[in-house]
C-alpha cells in the first residue's frame, strides 16, 4: 500500500515538474535538468520518509523517471 501512495506522489510530482517546466520555456537545457535531478532526488526522499526500502525507493524513483523521460520524448 506504500509502495502506490508513494508511486501516486511521485507522478504527481512529475506533473508539477511538466508545469514548472511550461512556466519556463526560456530556460536552458542545462537549468532543466539540474532541475529535472532535483525533483528526482526529492522523490527519491520522499519514497524514503515513507519507509520504503533504499533500494526499492531507489528503483521506483529511476523507472517513473525514465517513464516520465520516455513519455516526454514520444510526445514531442
Amino acid at each position: 500500500m506504500r509502495v502506490l501512495l508513494c508511486t501516486f506522489i511521485q507522478i504527481t510530482m512529475w506533473c508539477g515538474y511538466s508545469i514548472v517546466l511550461f512556466l519556463s520555456h526560456h530556460d536552458h537545457n542545462f537549468f532543466e535538468s539540474i532541475l529535472m535531478l532535483m525533483f528526482g532526488y526529492f522523490n527519491f526522499l520522499v519514497a524514503q520518509r515513507l519507509n520504503i526500502n533504499k533500494s526499492v525507493a531507489l528503483n521506483m524513483t529511476i523507472s517513473l523517471t525514465l517513464i516520465y523521460v520516455t513519455g516526454k520524448l514520444m510526445i514531442g
